[in-house]
């Protein structure tokens, strides 16, 4: 029993080891991350970011007709300081890894007096032997005060083994980069009873799930033919909660007096969405006189 209870406890300490060690890892990372961020560091910034995250943030600013590196390091938006929040949790699956961290999150937009204390995750792609810097997500607490209170009160809560609080162990594959578009475009999606996963000129733009949501079509939209690809699945609903499912896609003119033109909808007909769908989105001058 003396023996069990030996090896029970070295591994417990190997495996706190290991945990710090990642710790200690991560931290310097995003640390190095922020710090070439603020000195606009464009060489150091890519050191330091995750190439999947490098190809996703430079064709997020070209399908605005931003200019990279430029906008990117004009986010008025500052990255948080983490040493004074309280880690929660550190946790690596494959080659993605998640540090979790609660406390006032500040991203320099209000007053230091009025931040809130929200969770901060920062997630970490391992890109070879080193870890990257992927992305930030905070997870607002205002409507869980009871989470929130777990957190201080506490240190941890049952809510941090949550699937969205884990790194998933898959890495996206890096996109193209994308050219300058004719057109800003975006995508509007209602899919409510269903998965929708949505693709434009080849660019991944979104899966949305039971949600309405809108989003930045990558490499915009050309003049002329645009195809897209719709794949569709059902998910389960509450009897009284009804299906819907809408595509919608606007141009931005960046006219106060008109700022989006819609060039194109579709939605099912009848009750029945297919598995899958491909067609096209025209941009001319028909479609730009709006649907």
């Amino acid at each position: 029993m003396r023996l069990l209870l030996a090896a029970l406890l070295a591994l417990s300490l190997t495996l706190h080891a290991e945990d710090n060690d990642l710790r200690r890892e991560l931290e310097h990372t995003y640390s190095t991350w922020r710090s070439a961020l603020a000195a606009h560091d464009l060489a150091g910034w890519r050191r330091a970011t995750a190439p999947y995250r490098q190809a996703l943030t430079r064709n997020l600013i070209i399908s605005q007709k931003q200019l990279f590196p430029d906008a990117l390091f004009a986010i008025p938006m500052r990255p948080p300081e983490t040493s004074t929040l309280h880690m929660v949790k550190v946790e690596a699956k494959g080659a993605t890894a998640h540090l979790v961290f609660f406390g006032k999150v500040d991203l320099g937009l209000t007053e230091a007096s009025e931040v809130p204390e929200n969770l901060l995750i920062l997630k970490f792609i391992k890109d070879k032997d080193t870890w990257k810097f992927d992305t930030t997500r905070i997870i607002n607490l205002t409507g869980a005060p009871e989470i929130r209170a777990e957190l201080k009160n506490n240190g941890t809560s049952p809510y941090l083994n949550e699937p969205e609080l884990n790194p998933t162990g898959i890495v996206p594959a890096t996109p193209a980069p994308c050219s300058v578009p004719d057109r800003i475009g975006v995508l509007q999606i209602a899919s409510v009873g269903y998965e929708t996963r949505a693709i434009v000129n080849g660019f991944e733009i979104a899966t949305v799930t039971d949600n309405l949501e809108q989003h930045l079509v990558i490499g915009g939209l050309k003049e002329g033919e645009n195809p897209i690809k719709l794949q569709i699945k059902p998910t389960t609903l509450p009897e009284d909660v009804p299906r819907q499912l809408e595509i919608n896609a606007l141009v931005l003119t960046g006219d106060e007096a008109k700022p989006t033109i819609r060039v194109y909808t579709w939605k099912p007909e009848g009750t029945t969405a297919p598995d899958a769908l491909e067609q096209v989105i025209h941009v001319n001058k028909l479609t730009l006189r709006g649907l």
